[in-house]
């Protein structure tokens, strides 16, 4: 039993009783005029206890007496008061649902009304477990409760002895039954009655006379009350009627019983002849009810079948069979008996409104029966039940024909119905308080209520009312009640079961309900399938029947069941209701002919569920995400479909598939057959969908159930069915299986019953759906829920089958685009919503007024863009999102929103792009200066983003920057201007000037400048600067016809006076271009007579030489490129004669660069597109001529101006995979002769690397391609020589590479050419330039090698011809090179760079340059200049098989082996032997065959570690393969063929496969193992001819797999993994122990792509998931991970230096500058401390080991314990070290295990744990094998024991340190 519930006194406003007051108003209280007009009660005093109420709590108790109690009265008092003898305090109700929550709220009510104490009665409940689940009403009414057994109710309600037993153990006063259940059960009464407690309700054998259908009847035609024709009509007097003759006890004899019952089919089949088939028969059971046990049916065989199903619903009730009375109207009459044998009749109900005999609406009064008449039935009922004593409220019901005026009994309920609270609405007699005072012995003449129905001035009086001639006052107001029940009216009013989240209903003055569920509650599959009542009250009829449809279309109930509510709107909105023309058999009329239907347009219906279901997806989708995050995963493989997705939607046979694309977070773009919609979508509080399309505003709310999507579009429920099989009979109820229909494999028609199940307490037929042969799933008894399997189909017609088509129009619609402004639009795209970058970008300044506005506007937008990406920038997403995780773990979808953002990059990218843009614009725009610093500054900070991704923003960013830093236009022009009318400005000078580098550009804006000095000195200058590397011989600046012209003569400087060709050339002023076409021959004519035409024409074999060059000042020349073509075509003829090389056209732009545009002769006078925006000189001086003949070029955006870029693709007739290699050329001129200094070499070569890390960011080029940096220096150098400058070279480029080398590797650059010009004297005597080209190039092999160049450019084109080895003499080698295509060693590289490593033979150039790095670092730690690199400290051989299959050292050229496997003999000088000590390295060649390991690679690493061990030397190996070989026999594929089981049905598999006789022959002996078909060769095993493809390479990897394990044992191994290591290849690095691992090599058995088709489902996003770092250094795989190979190399220069030279040897000692004698400053504290301070020190205290040597290995496994290396006055150590403080070691989630969960297990200082244990004996072998001593520092205080520490091994690990 439940404990008592505390009192809820209602003086405090309790809910319960403020309910009932407040919903009893739209009755009583505060009621408009024809609510109270009969008289019966007028407004009273308390109409201020009135407020809203929720609708689990909005229940009518009936009228308010007008005199309403105001001091409390005991129970006693009142019943010895009103004449009554049994006072009555606690009450079990033994019923649930409806009836208990209205018996509990009437009786209290009553309470407070009359004694003024609501609490003057306690009640007890009865609730089962699903009751409880449920959150039932009723339950939390209780005073308490008592858990009864769950399951139907003969388990509890209907349970006499459950029932009884309670009572008595409860000491209860009364049992109240309710309705249903045990109500109607004599034994009920009988039993409490020996007990001595109270039935409410009519005694023992009064209830088996009238409760019993059967016996009712029989009574009633005694009574010669009109029945109609049925079972019991023969076999009385003369076979006429069954007469009562009453025994002793008061009941019918059992043989007159018999004689009306059907106990069996037969018996029902021969009653069924009697009364006749015509009008119907209807086989009822005597004990059912509420639409149980009654079955129409009109013919012997549904008779047979209906007979079944009547006795299953209602087991063991008597059966009698009726003849069904078409056309009329079911009336009931409302009776009350006493104790002292009164009856009276309140009034009655019209109950026509049926569906299977179960009622759907009631009203009274029933208007449709004369009153004349309806006295008599009245008066009938109250003589029927005063003749046989009946006590306590009942029902007596008529059938009525309104057309005759007829009527015939139907049955009395001895017991009150569910439909009692009309009566109490129109007679203002609250019926359950009236059911309490009649067991309490009151007489019905004492009750007040009673006595005011019938007028009585003195309510409280006791004068006797005669209710066999007295009348109640005349009724004049009308009340319609509807039930609210869970079932389907789509498919039949099928009862449904489930949850309910809410149920909105306000009670009104017209309109009052009540509830049997709360919020969160439910109905369960044992209950009732009614949980709400509402009613309706109005002056007439109409009105009533208005306030009902009103009240019906403003509820919702919310849950996983359906409702009826929208249907019952449109019954009473049907003619036949209005008019009251309706009959019993009405409704199911409609719902057979489904004329009454609620519709929507479907469209409609289509664009609400699409939304439902987007909505649904991004909340399932984000909860999914949520939850892997709560569980330590990383994965965000989920994310992107939260805000992009499919949808697809099934309604009326058709598909509607969606495309979904979020624009913000609650605006969503559906996209159908091309046409897009915007909706906004909102929630409100209750969690239904607010959304708006077509123009108009919906509400939706929508459920998914096993069948499909149940819709709630604006009120209407709508069921979309999920698209099924056919062939699949599922239910749609839950419930249990009763029994099948057809035996298993039995034919089974469409629409024919196939099962029945129990569901709500009722059995219904379910009926197939298509014809075919059926086959059980389940047996009968099973408990099933809705979508279940219950039988299968063979189709016996599979074309019948209805096809699903898919919709291909425009949807019915209107189309609706969301306003948003354009911040909002910039908010949304920067949080990854789908978006238009440069609208949103233009739409977020529109309006702004003011710079500060606008800038607080990009300002915004820049640091939440930085804000997201700096968390992601040049990091592994894994960490990143594991980094999050835990920042955010209270609030993880900020997680989600961030890694949405970050997954649409490109779009934001976009963004960031278009906001630059608008920002350039700011000064015009505002009339400002410049752009302010604030934003400048948030503009530059995004230069810091480092990834490839951010490239083309941190370009805009960084030029934007730039060029708000220089000057403004006007003040750099002033500056200009005023330079050049400078008296003492030399031209020449100024012109050579490297700080005219931007004023080229801007010189030509002075073309027309007002002071003709001005204009004249700018085209002078001009002229000699854009022609520096020239040797300008005379030139001429005047006014021609109105134009400024220049005339010039030049030649090539590099070329000796006495060899070179003089060129002329003319710069010509014109307004305009559109002027151009008339300006241009006179432009000619000039040139022509200027210079001689034979100086003029064609020299040698270059072609034309001379120049001509036109500056438009006004005017766009890019407009109309056309047109100056064409003007140029025209003068073709003229323009060859003067021998024009090239037209140069410029046009200068207001407050910007000039626009440049070149027409070449060899591109016949047409703009050459990649010299657009170009001086006129810079395709000369840059070289392109060069790059065109084998790239296709594409310039993209630089910086610096005297600097440009190009991507070339190689120009080949091959298809090549992945496109044609790739050259990213960096191309420049510099003005400063500081090129050759190392200062200055450093910041030239810098500024080439800038420019390409920003050219590699663009999105057009690849991961692959090679980058190559030239640079022409234009100053000439004095003083120095070829041979000179080249020393130079050297000595930078190696300063450079160990400097650079990290970003050079970065960057893919393979070549570096810097081009010089030196001052020199020609053979003339006369001065000459003689250019030298400087070159450190990687295509030959080594990295970066140096070379210099002295070049013979040809006299006329200036091209350079030669280039001649410098140091050669005169047998120097001199060669033509364009720039030739990628060479084999260009195309490895490619293949290196694109698995992210390096090509195998460039590490040998990385360790050079890191040991160069080494020596720096450790010379400048010395601080001592008596110690010097010394020379040659890196020199390596290759190691090959001799004749005899042996390695040993030698060479070959670079890229000519066949074997993926290379080693070398290294010999290095290191500072710990500077005399030289040798390393072995061994390789992976990834570039052949993928680096996988075949019989040869095997044998070559086998063979190279066996040479390293066997002379004690240290072996290094390079990690990048694929595993072991596995290959196809190409030859046979082609070949094969299918042996299918059935041709037609390869699903079916098949037998085998076969070659015919003639392939089978044509292929080599051995190749395949076959035997003879008869379609041939049936293929057993496949063998190949190729070896090394196969199974043979598994004796290869155990093979090195072995020599590797040898090797650590017998010598010194370390691994460096880069790229990727993948089976056997992880395999080695792990058999060698000591391992380095790059940031992006992961180490792998199986590769993530192979995994996901493993798991049907993509789990993992990268290799690094399942081998990277973040995986391999937790688990103490990885001793070391590193950034890039650069990196890689210094880590294992770094731990060599720690390794002895041999096997066997003393390590060396390194000279260091820390005092070995020095004190150690650092001291432990008490408290915990970072031990490794200890070694290390800090930069104020100096720790243990020689400053700046300790490095720590092995730093993220087994944190508990410390592991290094180390030196101690420069003497190798090994360092273990306890760690103090707690720490965590986490066991990752595994992300293909969605219940996967992260671990974090938290481990205590100085405990060795099985991690920590195993590292150390891992630490202490390692050094005992390194040769170098081991310190310990002690400080544990044992092993951990614990169980959890014991079955992880710390027994087992612990041990191996003492053996370790």
């Amino acid at each position: 039993m439940g404990p008592p519930k505390p009192r809820r006194g209602y003086a405090l406003a309790a809910a319960c009783i403020a309910a009932a007051l407040a919903s009893a108003a739209a009755f009583t209280i505060n009621a408009p005029p024809a609510f109270v007009s009969n008289g019966l009660t007028k407004p009273t005093s308390i109409t201020n206890l009135q407020q809203p109420v929720k609708s689990s709590t909005s229940l009518s108790m009936a009228a308010t007496l007008e005199d309403t109690a105001t001091t409390t009265t005991s129970i006693e008092d009142y019943v010895a008061s009103r004449g009554g003898n049994l006072p009555i305090k606690k009450i079990l109700i033994a019923n649930n649902g409806m009836a208990a929550t209205k018996a509990m709220l009437s009786m209290r009510q009553w309470a407070y009304m009359e004694l003024g104490d609501e609490k003057a009665i306690q009640f007890v409940a009865m609730a089962t477990p699903e009751d409880l689940r449920a959150n039932a009403e009723f339950v939390r009414l209780a005073d308490s409760f008592v858990e009864v057994p769950a399951g139907k109710n003969s388990n509890n309600y209907a349970n006499v002895d459950v029932i009884t037993k309670i009572a008595q153990e409860q000491g209860v006063d009364a049992v109240w039954p309710g309705w249903g259940h045990a109500s109607e059960n004599p034994k009920l009464p009988s039993t409490l009655n020996a007990m001595g407690i109270k039935f409410i309700g009519p005694p023992g054998p009064v209830m088996a006379v009238l409760g019993d259908k059967i016996a009712a009847n029989i009574l009633a035609q005694t009574a010669k009350v009109p029945s109609i024709p049925w079972s019991g009509s023969y076999g009385g007097p003369d076979d006429g009627p069954l007469q009562a003759n009453l025994n002793a006890e008061g009941t019918i004899p059992e043989d007159i019983f018999e004689q009306a019952t059907c106990r069996n089919v037969e018996e029902a089949v021969e009653a069924a002849k009697k009364i006749g088939y015509e009008n119907g028969i209807m086989i009822k059971a005597s004990e059912g009810g509420g639409g149980k046990g009654i079955r129409f049916v009109d013919n012997e065989d549904d008779l047979r079948n209906a007979y079944v199903q009547v006795s299953n619903e209602v087991v063991g009730s008597p059966i009698f069979l009726m003849q069904l009375c078409k056309n009329a109207r079911h009336i009931e009459v409302q009776i009350v008996g006493d104790e002292h044998g009164n009856a009276v009749a309140l009034n009655g109900r019209d109950c026509s409104t049926q569906r299977r005999f179960q009622k759907i609406f009631e009203e009274g009064p029933p208007v449709i029966v004369p009153d004349e008449t309806f006295t008599e039935m009245e008066r009938a009922a109250q003589r029927l039940t005063q003749s046989i004593g009946y006590v306590g409220a009942g029902t007596v019901e008529y059938l009525y024909n309104a057309d005759t005026n007829t009527y015939f009994f139907l049955e009395l309920n001895p017991r009150l119905q569910v439909e009692h609270p009309v009566t109490e609405g129109i007679t203002g007699v609250n019926m359950p308080a009236t059911q309490l005072q009649v067991v309490m012995g009151i007489p019905l003449s004492n009750i007040p209520q009673v006595r005011q129905l019938y007028g009585k001035e003195d309510i409280y009086g006791t004068s006797p009312i005669d209710f066999l001639e007295e009348n109640y006052q005349h009724i004049d107001s009308h009340v319609i009640a509807a039930r609210i029940t869970a079932e389907n009216p789509d498919e039949g009013f099928k009862p449904t079961s489930g949850s309910i989240e809410r149920i909105k209903f306000q009670s009104t003055s017209s309109v009052w309900g009540y509830f049997s569920v709360g919020a969160n509650g439910g109905i369960h599959e044992f209950a009732d399938s009614q949980f709400g009542h509402l009613f309706a009250k109005g002056a007439t009829r109409e009105e009533a029947r208005k306030a009902l449809v009103l009240a019906l279309k403003e509820i919702e109930v919310r849950g996983e069941i359906r409702t009826t509510v929208e249907y019952l709107v449109q019954l009473l909105e049907t003619k036949e209701f209005k008019e009251n023309t309706i009959d019993t058999s009405w409704l199911d009329g409609i719902i057979r002919e489904k004329s009454v239907q609620v519709e929507t347009p479907p469209h409609d219906v289509v664009t609400a569920a699409a939304i439902f279901k987007a909505f649904q997806h991004v909340q399932s989708e984000t909860e999914e995400v949520l939850e892997s995050f709560r569980k330590g995963q990383v994965s965000t493989g989920g994310i992107p479909g939260i805000n992009s997705f499919d949808v697809e939607i099934a309604f009326e046979d058709t598909k509607y598939p969606f495309h979904v694309e979020r624009t913000a977070s609650d605006i969503y773009s559906l996209t159908l057959n091309g046409n897009t919609m915007d909706v906004r979508v909102t929630t409100t509080a209750e969690g239904a969908l607010v959304a708006n399309f077509g123009g108009e505003t919906h509400r939706i709310f929508g459920m998914e159930e096993p069948l499909g999507l149940r819709l709630v579009l604006d009120g209407v429920t709508i069921l979309m069915p999920t698209l099924y099989d056919p062939s699949e009979l599922r239910t749609d109820v839950t419930g249990k299986v009763v029994r099948y229909l057809q035996d298993n494999g039995a034919d089974v028609a469409s629409g024919e019953p196939y099962v029945e199940v129990e569901a709500m307490k009722m059995i219904m037929p379910i009926k197939a759906t298509e014809s075919g042969k059926i086959t059980h799933n389940l047996s009968p008894g099973s408990v099933i829920s809705a979508g279940d399997l219950l039988a299968s189909l063979a189709l016996k017609d599979p074309s019948k089958v209805k096809k699903i088509v898919e919709f291909e129009g425009v949807l019915d619609v209107e189309a609706t685009v969301v306003d948003i402004d354009g911040v909002e639009a910039v908010n949304g795209i920067l949080s990854g919503f789908k978006g238009d970058p440069e609208a949103a970008a233009a739409a977020a300044f529109e309006g702004v007024t003011d710079i500060e506005a606008a800038s607080a506007i990009a300002s915004e937008a820049v640091e939440e863009f930085i804000r997201v990406e700096s968390m992601f920038d040049d990091k592994l997403l894994d960490d990143v999102v594991r980094d999050m995780t835990k920042a955010n773990a209270e609030s993880l979808d900020t997680v989600i929103s961030l890694n949405l953002a970050h997954q649409k990059l490109g779009m934001r990218s976009k963004l960031i792009l278009a906001m630059i843009r608008q920002v350039e614009t700011f000064p015009e725009r505002f009339g400002v200066d410049k752009i302010p610093d604030d934003l400048l500054s948030t503009i530059e900070s995004l230069s810091s983003l480092k990834s490839k991704a951010y490239g083309e923003i941190t370009l805009a960013a960084s030029s934007l920057v730039a060029e708000s830093k220089v000057p403004s236009f006007e003040i750099r022009l002033d500056e200009l201007r005023s330079q050049l009318v400078d008296p003492d400005t030399d031209a020449v000078k100024l012109s050579k000037s490297a700080s005219l580098t931007a004023g080229v550009d801007l010189i030509t804006s002075l073309f027309s400048d007002e002071d003709e000095k001005v204009r004249v000195a700018a085209v002078e200058v001009y002229v000699r600067r854009v022609y520096r590397a020239y040797r300008i011989i005379d030139i001429n600046v005047e006014e021609v016809d109105g134009k400024l012209t220049c005339e010039w003569s030049f030649s090539f400087a590099d070329v000796a006076e006495s060899e070179s060709v003089v060129r002329h050339g003319v710069l010509s002023v014109i307004p305009g271009i559109d002027s151009l076409e008339s300006n241009l021959p006179g432009i000619l004519d000039f040139y022509g007579a200027k210079f001689d035409s034979d100086e003029s024409s064609t020299q040698g074999t270059g072609g034309p030489v001379n120049v001509l060059h036109i500056a438009s000042m006004e005017g766009d020349i890019t407009a109309d490129i056309s047109g100056i073509e064409s003007t140029f075509a025209a003068q073709k003829q003229k323009l060859n004669m003067l021998g024009i090389r090239t037209i140069s056209v410029a046009s200068p732009q207001s407050k910007k660069s000039p626009v440049y545009l070149s027409f070449p002769h060899c591109y016949d006078y047409k703009d050459d597109p990649i010299r657009r925006n170009m001086r006129p000189t810079f395709h000369h001086l840059l070289e392109l001529g060069r790059l065109n003949e084998n790239f296709d070029l594409e310039r993209i955006d630089s910086i610096n101006k005297n600097v440009q870029v190009y991507i070339g693709s190689e120009k080949t007739a091959r298809p090549t995979r992945g496109g044609p290699p790739q050259v990213l050329f960096v191309r420049g001129i510099s003005h400063t002769p500081g090129i050759v200094t190392k200062g200055g070499a450093r910041r030239a070569l810098l500024q080439g690397l800038d420019e390409l890390e920003r050219a590699q960011s663009n999105s057009k080029v690849n991961d692959q391609s090679s980058s190559r940096i030239f640079l022409s220096s234009l100053p000439e150098l004095e003083g120095s020589t070829p041979d000179s400058v080249a020393e130079t070279f050297d000595e930078i480029m190696d300063v450079l590479k160990s400097k650079l080398a990290t970003r050079l590797l970065k960057l893919r650059v393979d070549e570096i050419e810097v081009k010089v010009r030196l001052a020199s004297t020609g053979e003339d005597g006369k001065p000459v330039v003689q250019p030298v080209r400087l070159v450190a190039s990687s295509m030959e092999g080594e990295w970066l090698k140096t070379s210099a160049y002295l070049e013979k450019p040809d006299p006329v084109t200036g091209v350079t011809r030669e280039f001649c080895i410098l140091g050669g003499g005169e047998d120097a080698v001199c060669f033509l090179d364009p720039y030739g295509t990628s060479n084999i060693i260009q195309t490895k590289r490619a293949i290196a760079r694109r698995v992210g490593s390096t090509y195998a033979y460039d590490f040998l150039g990385l360790l050079e340059v890191g040991l160069i790095g080494e020596w720096d670092s450790y010379i400048s730690d010395l601080g001592e200049t008596s110690v010097t690199m010394p020379a040659g400290i890196f020199s390596s051989q290759e190691l090959l098989e001799n004749e005899d299959g042996d390695l040993v050292p030698g060479s070959r050229p670079i890229g000519t082996n066949k074997v993926g496997m290379v080693a070398w003999l290294v010999t290095m000088k290191t500072p710990e032997y500077p005399e030289g000590r040798d390393v072995v390295f061994i390789a992976n060649d990834v570039t052949v065959q993928s680096g996988s390991f075949g019989v040869d690679e095997d044998d070559t690493y086998f063979k190279a570690s066996k040479f390293a061990r066997e002379r004690g030397l240290p072996r290094v190996y390079i990690a990048c393969n694929a595993g072991a070989r596995i290959g196809l026999v190409d030859e046979l594929k082609p070949k094969f063929k299918i042996k299918f089981y059935d041709e037609d049905s390869p699903a079916k598999g098949f037998e085998y496969l076969y070659l015919t006789d003639e392939d089978y022959k044509a292929l080599p002996e051995g190749s395949v193992i076959a035997k003879q078909v008869p379609e041939g060769w049936a293929i057993t095993d496949i063998v190949g001819t190729n070896h090394g493809i196969g199974v043979e390479n598994l004796r290869g990897s155990g093979m090195i797999a072995g020599e590797t394990s040898r090797a650590y044992d017998e010598s010194f191994t370390l691994s460096y993994v880069t790229g990727r290591s993948v089976g056997i290849g992880a395999y080695l690095v792990r058999l060698g122990q000591r391992i380095i691992q790059m940031k992006q090599g992961p180490m792998i058995l199986t590769g993530f792509s192979a995994l996901n088709k493993l798991l049907g489902r993509e789990v993992y996003t990268s290799q690094d998931q399942l081998g990277g770092p973040q995986i391999m250094v937790p688990n103490g795989v990885t001793h070391e991970t590193v950034e890039d190979d650069q990196a890689g190399v210094m880590s294992i220069l770094q731990w060599l230096s720690f390794v002895p030279k041999k096997v066997g040897d003393v390590p060396a000692a390194r000279q260091c500058a820390d005092p070995v004698d020095r004190a150690v400053e650092w001291r432990p504290t008490p408290t915990p401390y970072d031990p490794r301070l200890m070694c290390s020190g800090t930069p104020d205290q100096a720790g243990f080991f020689d400053k700046g040597s300790y490095k720590e290995y092995l730093a993220g496994w087994g944190k508990s314990v410390v592991v290094g290396r180390a030196r101690l006055g420069g003497l190798p150590m090994g360092v273990i070290n306890v760690e103090t403080r707690l720490v965590e070691q986490i066991v990752p989630a595994d992300p293909a295990d969605v219940n996967s969960r992260e671990a974090i297990l938290p481990q205590a200082g100085q405990v060795l744990f099985p991690d920590s244990s195993y590292k150390t004996a891992q630490a202490i072998r390692d050094f005992n094998k390194e040769g170098i001593p081991c310190m310990i520092f002690a400080n544990w205080r044992g092993f951990s024991g614990g169980s959890r520490d014991m079955a992880g091994g710390v027994f087992k690990f612990g041990a191996v340190v003492f053996f370790g």
